[in-house]
């Protein structure tokens, strides 16, 4: 298999860290699922000073780190005497620690689950403040100790501003007979994988949880996922070799929603990769745009909006170059009038800021002057094919946030259109599924998305957005509005 990158767990996320940091500020969340040392994996991470400050929490339940017993794992001397996994809050710490909700009183130790939302809401206000010092590490479902698990219909509760999701699997389980003891939630596991009690579960197992999209449920499109194979010490010698371990590896890798593959032996006083390994390239579902650019500025007294200069670029430009720093990697530009200039500036955009995991192509709609559903059908019929959802975003809306499409990205589910909200009037862009595309593709006329949009009202998901731009909705259709543009670019000095 070509394309692939040998490497250490931790190795690969302080990789993801500094791939986020170059993108917009904002804390990194990890998110774990699983069983079989998930909680011991969090531990040694938090430890590990990845960030300024390392916060742990949940969004189940969990034992206090150093409760002992059957609430925590066993910890090396060195967590036994980390200060911050004794700071218990029931709120965000100033400082690396613990974030929890109330105490179970008739369980002395455990504590209740953050509510997701409420970490969501942290992040946010985080990054509206641009802050980037913190690494939150998140137990987002339980496996009563086991190596492993099936999830219940109300499982994982991932945050959806988790930027990695860990999925852990205990290869403790392999060679020994299914039953409950081993497996958490033990009948939707059989149901799952087809395997019957007392059966001998086999790494095969794994590939069926992996492959049927079960433990794929509930993970953001913005998150990487890495699938993590801990206990792997516990194997047979011969299994443990590095070319049984590369293809067992290369197994889970088939399945083009896994990003990287650890075998770890994460154990009270030690941790090791016994081997990694991650893509090159990234193969999941992309977030798509489709940047409208064929317009004729018909109220702009003869000027095309696109080419007017605002500070060191152009409006069309500057509208790339925020796109190009979001999580969007399909890009699609739709041009019309004007075609080779507007496909000039586009360039120029793409030389500074278009990343090597990004793809764009250029269309010209001969049809433009038709009005902006001919743009919408053209672009949507050259996404790429595995193209998971699509914004539409306007040439002449140079203020659009890298962190605002983030946010309305973190809130899509599958067979929705997700509009934001700007202080609760409807803003653009609007996020379309896939769902959506056939109709999409089909549309004539200047109404553009909206025709989709009143045909499937129940499909409808509504999110009021943060971010401090007041100014990210606005495009530029008149003279007035372009002064008001400039104003704000001198006045904030962008």
């Amino acid at each position: 298999m070509h394309g692939l990158e040998v490497l250490s767990f931790e190795d690969y996320l302080a990789s993801l860290i500094l791939k986020r940091d170059a993108y917009y500020p904002s804390p990194f969340v990890l998110s774990a699922v699983g069983g079989g040392g998930k909680t011991t994996t969090l531990l040694h991470l938090f430890a590990d000073h990845f960030r300024e400050r390392s916060i742990l929490t949940t969004t189940t339940s969990m034992g206090a780190p150093k409760a002992g017993g059957s609430l925590s794992p066993p910890l090396s001397e060195a967590l036994k005497n980390n200060e911050g996994l004794s700071h218990i809050t029931t709120s965000p710490p100033l400082e690396s620690g613990v974030w929890f909700s109330n105490r179970y009183l008739d369980i002395p130790g455990k504590h209740k689950g953050v509510d997701r939302n409420a970490i969501d809401h942290w992040v946010r206000e985080e990054r509206k403040e641009q802050r980037r010092d913190s690494l939150l590490l998140c137990e987002a479902d339980g496996a009563k100790r086991k190596p492993l698990k099936a999830y219940a219909s109300h499982e994982p509760v991932i945050p959806e501003t988790t930027d990695l999701t860990a999925i852990v699997f205990g290869l403790s389980a392999l060679g020994k007979p299914f039953d409950e003891s081993i497996v958490h939630r033990s009948n939707i596991f059989s149901e799952v994988t087809g395997k019957a009690q007392g059966e001998m579960i086999d790494f095969s197992d794994i590939e069926q949880l992996i492959g049927s999209g079960h433990f794929l449920k509930g993970i953001p499109l913005t998150s990487k996922v890495a699938v993590i194979l801990n206990q792997a010490d516990t194997l047979d010698p011969k299994d443990q070799a590095d070319e049984n371990l590369e293809r067992w590896a290369h197994r889970l890798l088939a399945f083009r929603s896994i990003d990287a593959v650890f075998f770890t032996a994460y154990s009270k006083e030690s941790r090791k990769t016994l081997y990694g390994v991650r893509r090159t390239t990234d193969f999941s579902p992309p977030v798509s745009a489709v940047i409208m650019a064929a317009g004729l500025s018909k109220r702009m007294e003869g000027k095309n909006k696109l080419l007017l200069p605002l500070m060191d670029r152009s409006v069309v430009s500057r509208t790339m170059a925020q796109s190009l720093r979001s999580d969007i990697r399909d890009f699609v530009v739709v041009t019309g009038h004007e075609a080779k200039a507007v496909q000039s500036e586009i360039g120029k955009a793409l030389e500074e800021e278009m990343r090597f995991d990004q793809q764009l192509s250029v269309v010209y709609n001969r049809d433009y002057q038709e009005g902006q559903g001919t743009s919408v059908a053209l672009g949507t019929r050259y996404l790429a094919p595995e193209s998971a959802a699509c914004f539409f975003i306007p040439g002449d809306q140079p203020f659009i946030e890298p962190l605002t499409l983030r946010e309305i990205i973190e809130h899509w589910e599958p067979e929705t259109i997700v509009i934001p909200l700007l202080g609760g009037r409807r803003a653009s862009p609007v996020l379309f599924d896939r769902m959506f595309y056939d109709d999409l593709s089909k549309l004539t006329g200047d109404l553009g998305g909206r025709q989709v949009i009143m045909k499937h009202e129940s499909h409808i998901k509504e999110v009021e957005v943060s971010g401090n731009n007041p100014f990210q909705n606005f495009d530029l259709d008149t003279p007035d509005d372009y002064e008001k543009a400039l104003r704000e670019m001198s006045e904030k000095g962008h």
